[in-house]
């Protein structure tokens, strides 16, 4: 199951690794043929669009290496650490484009605007937010951070894009600084949402993602059990994934024997570990009895 998750990452991810190097290479061919700042620093974006995926490419390579004695419960951050990494790409990236464009607004220049042009930039729109719907649908199953972070920053390229496409058509008709400030307002947009995703990121890293799917699997898994009467306590403990560590402790009816006590353990480590990937610690306390 983990590697066909894996697997299945790595081929969406070398997708859109190959959409990027389409786009970087015709948004950098137009930003220099038109001289739009907007569309030469959209390039400059999805260039290192692909440097993020190929990051979180290797990301996801390392999930596939076994646990060791360094790492007992496999490498599942890496992919908290990919998102990371995504975000504060986003970050350097928005305020590039901001000290760019404020040089443009100081010293503008010329935009040669072309039919041809702008209709291939509005191609690079509908592209990147296909690409963007495409992760959004993979991501459902795959409950990647990392994969998340990307989705995120592929809808907002999609804005991005859309924005250089106006500019693009603005600035050929107006006058040469309209499409500074409308690379003041991309950089402004970018440094705020990759700042917000840089927190969560950085949040994750440290605190785990919560585990909530995985508590809740365990209150439905014990709703079931005419014998417990309530879980005392869930403490789970993220190393990804697929791969939370910790324990639950149950109240048991009075008159439970212990060796019913113990099989209900043994098999909800079983089911549940199967279940959520969790490896879990069991243990009970019986009402009116000892532990």
């Amino acid at each position: 199951m983990i590697k066909a998750r894996i697997k299945k990452s790595l081929a969406a991810l070398l997708v859109g690794v190959a959409v990027n190097i389409v786009l970087a290479a015709v948004k950098l061919y137009i930003g220099l043929k038109t001289n739009s700042i907007t569309v030469m620093l959209d390039a400059t974006n999805s260039t290192l669009d692909i440097v993020t995926a190929l990051i979180t490419v290797i990301a996801f390579a390392a999930l596939l290496a076994p646990r060791g004695e360094k790492a007992p419960y496999g490498y599942g951050r890496c992919e908290y650490l990919a998102s990371f990494v995504v975000a504060t790409v986003s970050c350097v990236v928005g305020v590039l484009f901001f000290v760019r464009s404020l040089n443009r607004l100081a010293m503008p220049e010329p935009i040669w605007f072309g039919a041809s042009s702008a209709a291939i930039i509005a191609v690079a729109v509908a592209l990147k937010l296909g690409l963007g719907l495409f992760y959004l649908f993979i991501n459902k199953k795959l409950k990647s951070k990392a994969i998340a972070a990307i989705t995120l920053d592929s809808f907002l390229d999609t804005g991005i894009t859309a924005v250089s496409l106006i500019s693009y058509s603005v600035s050929g008709n107006v006058y040469y600084s309209a499409d500074a400030i409308f690379g003041i307002v991309i950089s402004v947009v970018v440094i705020i949402f990759g700042i917000k995703i840089v927190v969560d990121s950085v949040k994750t890293i440290v605190l785990g993602d919560g585990c909530a799917d995985e508590k809740e699997a365990i209150c439905k898994y014990f709703e079931d059990k005419p014998s417990v009467t309530a879980i005392m306590a869930i403490v789970l403990h993220d190393y990804g994934y697929y791969a939370k560590v910790g324990s639950v402790k149950l109240k048991l009816a009075e008159g439970t024997s212990e060796d019913d006590a113990k099989s209900l353990a043994d098999e909800a480590k079983i089911e549940l570990g199967n279940m959520t990937g969790a490896e879990l610690d069991v243990q009970w306390q019986i009402e009116n009895g000892a532990d």
